[in-house]
C-alpha cells in the first residue's frame, strides 16, 4: 500500500491512498481532523509534525512519502534537517510576500533537490547529514548546474528547470544569506510559444454550450473580461461596477489590483445568476462547496473542458485560451496594445506584444504566391 502526502497550503496537506481497503479508510477517519475534498479527490488534514507521525503509526506496513520524502514514526536526522530548511524557506517566502502558488512550487523544487543532494552525498543514514556540509553543497553552483542538467535529461521543460534554479537561488541568497553575485547559473533557453486562440465564432460556441447558468456565467466573464481562471473564481459581488462598465480584479497575478471591461451581455447574465442564487454583497460571486470558500480553480477548468467537448470543437485547449482570444480579438478590431496591456494586467509590454504574432487580420490580406501564379496561368 502507498500513501502520498503533499502540502497544498501553509497549514494543510493532501493525502491520497493507493491500493487501499475499506479498513484503511477507517484508519484515516480514526486519525481525526481530516475531511474528504471532492474537488481534488483527496483527504485534507492539518499539516503538523504530530499528524505526519500518526500516519506512519496507523499504517506501519505502508510506504508513505511526503512531497517525495519518506515518512517514518521517528524522523531521521536527515529528514529533520530537510524539514528545518523547508520551514526557514517557508518563513522567508511569507515575509517576502510570495504567492501561495509560487511558494508551493519553490518549496517543492527545494525539497526534491535536497533529497537528490542527500542521495548524491550518500548521507541516507541517520546522523550523517550535517548542516555545514549541506550548506556548502547547496551554495556550490556547479552542483546546482549538474542538477539542472539532470532535470533536462529527464525530459523536464526549460520553464520547469528555470523555476527550479530560481527556487535554489532563493534558498541560497535569501535563506542562507549567500552573496547574490556568487549565485549565478547557466539557464536553459526558454521555448517561444505563440498563444493559442479560438476564432470569434468558436468562442461563442464554447461559452454558450453550458446549460447551467452558473457555468455559463463564469465562461462569459472569462472571455468578455479577459480573466485568468484564478481571477474568475475569486470575484466578489462587490467587484462588479455596472454603472461604469468595469470589473475590479483584486490582487491578480503579481498581487496587483486592476480594472477590466464588464460586458453588458455578461452583466445581464450575472444579474440573472445572482438573483437565482440569492447571493449577498458580502459573498463570493461563485461560492465553493464549503461555507465561506470560493469555487476551486479545477472546477472551472473542468467546466471549460466539458463546454469545449459539447461545442464540437476538436482542439486541445485549456480555459486560458479564452483570455488569449479576448486579447487577440481586441487587437484585430483596432484596440491599441497599451489598452490591452492594462486590461490584461501585464507588467511588461512584450508579454502583450505576443498577440501581434497570432493576429490573422493582416495575414488574410496577403495572397500566397502559389494562388497568384495559378490565377495568372489560368488567365492567359
Amino acid at each position: 500500500m502507498y500513501i502520498h502526502i503533499h502540502r497544498i497550503e501553509c497549514d494543510q496537506i493532501s493525502v491520497k491512498l493507493e491500493d487501499f481497503s475499506k479498513g484503511d479508510v477507517g484508519k484515516l477517519r480514526a486519525i481525526g481532523g481530516g475531511r474528504w475534498d471532492p474537488n481534488g479527490k483527496f483527504w485534507r488534514f492539518p499539516c503538523t509534525e504530530e499528524k505526519i507521525r500518526q500516519f506512519a503509526e496507523y499504517f506501519p506496513e505502508a510506504e508513505i512519502r511526503m512531497d517525495g520524502l519518506a515518512v517514518s514514526p521517528k524522523l531521521s536526522s536527515d529528514e529533520k534537517l530537510i524539514q528545518a530548511l523547508d520551514q526557514k524557506l517557508l518563513t522567508t517566502l511569507k515575509l517576502k510576500g510570495y504567492s501561495l502558488k509560487t511558494s508551493k512550487a519553490y518549496r517543492g523544487h527545494v525539497r526534491r533537490y535536497l533529497q537528490n543532494l542527500a542521495d548524491h552525498l550518500r548521507m541516507k543514514n541517520p546522523g550523517a547529514l550535517k548542516d555545514e556540509r549541506m550548506t556548502s553543497a547547496i551554495i556550490d553552483s556547479s552542483r546546482t548546474q549538474q542538477y539542472a542538467l539532470q532535470l533536462l535529461e529527464q525530459g523536464h521543460s526549460p520553464a520547469y528547470v528555470n523555476q527550479a534554479i530560481s527556487a535554489l537561488r532563493f534558498l541560497a541568497v535569501e535563506v542562507l544569506k549567500q552573496p547574490s553575485e556568487q549565485m549565478k547559473y547557466i539557464r536553459p533557453k526558454k521555448r517561444k510559444k505563440l498563444p493559442y486562440v479560438l476564432s470569434e465564432q468558436e468562442v461563442l460556441r464554447v461559452i454558450q454550450a453550458p446549460t447551467n447558468l452558473k457555468h455559463r456565467t463564469m465562461l462569459y466573464l472569462a472571455y468578455a473580461s479577459g480573466l485568468r481562471v484564478s481571477e474568475v473564481v475569486r470575484l466578489k459581488v462587490t467587484d462588479i461596477d455596472p454603472e461604469r462598465g468595469l470589473l475590479r480584479v483584486r490582487q491578480g497575478k503579481g498581487k496587483k489590483d486592476r480594472h477590466t471591461l464588464l460586458s453588458q451581455t455578461a452583466w445581464d447574465l450575472i444579474k440573472k445568476y445572482v438573483e437565482a442564487e440569492r447571493l449577498s454583497n458580502s459573498m463570493w460571486l461563485f461560492p465553493g462547496q464549503h461555507p465561506g470558500s470560493h469555487l476551486h480553480e479545477r472546477s472551472l477548468q473542468k467546466v471549460f473542458q466539458e463546454a469545449l467537448k459539447a461545442s464540437g470543437i476538436r482542439k486541445q485547449a485549456g480555459i486560458h485560451v479564452l483570455r488569449h482570444s479576448f486579447a487577440t480579438h481586441l487587437l484585430e478590431n483596432g484596440t491599441d496594445l497599451r489598452y490591452i496591456q492594462e486590461l490584461l494586467g501585464h507588467a511588461n509590454p512584450s508579454t502583450t506584444e505576443r498577440y501581434t504574432h497570432v493576429s490573422t487580420k493582416n495575414l488574410k490580406q496577403i495572397e500566397s504566391p502559389l494562388d497568384r501564379i495559378l490565377r495568372d496561368q489560368q488567365g492567359r
